[in-house]
């Protein structure tokens, strides 16, 4: 877990850890300069709960995915849970996640649905597995770190998380889905608490229905953001370069078949940035002078990397 200023839920997230039909091995919290009485709750907590609590209040801030590589690296179990300091964890959650993953060895994260409330807890009745599939998109777009539970072989491959890289979660998800070991079951076994101090902002969060019309709307709405579209963009593509090494640095620590695995995913990252190089540097150009540099893409079959024709529009028409 880590933690920031969550005094205001933080103990209902405990408790429901109390709760659990299989306890913790261990809880392992580290907080990234909190002023409130999170550290207190904390303290308070550690001193009586049944398992072991370490925890550590980090010398500076080190910002959402540097403060949850740090818990990270401190854990030591085989089957890792990541937490969400405003969350409520069903009392099944713990024991029935640890038979799915032991009942799929191969599986390097493990993943459950999670049912989305308002910030008083209130169930809204939709679940984040629900408007992933309502919005029309793909289980890929799961990646949620509060509802994963991570293998000890995953972690050792792919820590640490390089500091100004967005999203441990991301990070390590995305990392098991590129070798085909993220499994993902449709159990609800968490409470997914919205309120207005959420760091994720993903349309498949809110907490009234999503629908491909939102999706879409929020896309062309995306789209006439010039500026900040070709900022976006070259920002991805250094989060692709950072993810592309860490995946490689993956790879090379692994042994057979996963390293084979991880040379395929490789392979496929090295396709996509170039394509997104290749966009970048026709954006770059005047939009008279685009046409034919989007023409050359279109026929090397970068654009099957984004949108397709939407983002070959996209990128004769805006920067």
């Amino acid at each position: 877990m880590a933690t920031y200023n969550g005094g205001k839920y933080l103990r209902e997230q405990l408790d429901s850890f109390l709760a659990q039909t299989r306890l913790p091995d261990e809880l392992v919290i580290t907080d990234d300069c909190s002023t409130d009485d999170t550290l207190a709750i904390i303290e308070t907590f550690a001193a009586t709960a049944p398992f072991e609590v370490r925890w550590e209040r980090n010398e500076e801030n080190l910002g959402y995915t540097g403060n949850f590589n740090k818990a990270l690296m401190k854990a030591a179990g085989d089957l890792v849970f990541l937490s969400d300091q405003d969350d409520v964890w069903f009392p099944e959650k713990l024991e029935r996640m640890e038979r799915y993953a032991l009942e799929d060895p191969e599986a390097l994260v493990v993943m459950n649905d999670a049912a989305l409330t308002d910030g008083d807890l209130n169930d809204t009745g939709l679940t984040k597995l629900g408007q992933i599939a309502s919005a029309g998109m793909r289980d890929s777009s799961f990646v949620m770190g509060c509802c994963a539970a991570v293998r000890r072989e995953l972690l050792d491959l792919c820590l640490p998380i390089p500091a100004g890289y967005k999203g441990h979660d991301g990070w390590i998800v995305k990392m098991a889905e590129g070798v085909g070991r993220k499994c993902v079951f449709a159990d609800v076994l968490q409470w997914y608490r919205r309120h207005d101090e959420n760091e994720s902002q993903f349309i498949a969060n809110r907490t009234s229905k999503v629908t491909r019309g939102m999706v879409l709307k929020q896309s062309v709405s995306r789209l006439i953001q010039g500026a900040e579209q070709q900022e976006q963009s070259a920002a991805s593509a250094g989060q692709l370069r950072a993810f592309l090494a860490g995946v490689r640095e993956a790879r090379d620590r692994s042994g057979p078949p996963l390293s084979d695995e991880f040379s395929a995913y490789l392979r496929q990252l090295e396709n996509r940035l170039s394509a997104l190089d290749g966009r970048l540097a026709v954006r770059d150009k005047a939009r008279w002078m685009r046409l034919p540099g989007v023409l050359r893409l279109w026929r090397k079959g970068s654009y099957s990397e984004f949108a397709g024709a939407k983002s070959a529009i996209r990128d004769l028409l805006f920067r």
